[in-house]
């Protein structure tokens, strides 16, 4: 398998199989050393439907104009079905910018969606992070019939987890301040 897939088997590891129930969200927060902070007065919503990867949770704003979903991935969970003669599986540290880059293309179906990485002691600062990357993008509709626009925060943690905070909208305007309020909703301890 190339490391693409490899990639696309970490983002479907949030999908939890039929047979057993998705761990739950706090559960994911300890195994990965994260902090949430629920927004206040924000109210639990359904997650929207990514095929092939689960977000955990998500809560829209009291307005509706707002949904922010969370997604926490340990690194501990990751299931890489690899197979390779010369055993070189691809390191985890290493898949997150591969799978980031898949969710995204879901996400937007493909779009255009120009990214902008973090520098490496701004994700240290902000999220606790050694990687942090944003992009905005016009939302596919078969991942959402009552959003246009979303902006995805990806965040990784050498050794422990990637995680991902989505948030879906209408009006740009309107929302960036809500977003820059809730950027470290979810970010590592």
């Amino acid at each position: 398998l190339s490391v693409l897939a490899c990639g696309l088997l970490w983002l479907a590891a949030g999908a939890a199989p039929a047979a057993e129930p998705a761990p739950r969200f706090q559960t994911m927060l300890d195994e990965a050393r994260a902090a949430f902070a629920a927004p206040e007065a924000y109210v639990e919503t359904a997650p929207p439907a990514v095929e092939g990867f689960a977000f955990d949770r998500a809560l829209a704003a009291p307005d509706g104009a707002l949904v922010a979903a969370y997604a926490v991935r340990p690194i501990a969970r990751m299931e890489i079905d690899y197979n390779d003669p010369h055993s070189s599986a691809p390191n985890p540290n290493h898949i997150f910018p591969l799978v980031y880059e898949a969710l995204v293309g879901r996400l937007s179906g493909g779009g255009a969606t120009p990214s902008r990485d973090f520098p490496p002691q701004d994700a240290q600062q902000r999220f606790n992070a050694d990687w942090a990357s944003a992009t905005a993008f016009d939302v596919d509709p078969a991942v959402s019939r009552d959003y246009r626009q979303g902006f995805l925060l990806a965040l990784h943690k050498n050794g422990l987890a990637d995680t991902y905070t989505l948030f879906l909208y209408n009006d740009p305007a309107t929302a960036k301040t809500r977003i820059n309020t809730l950027l470290t909703s979810l970010m590592f301890r």
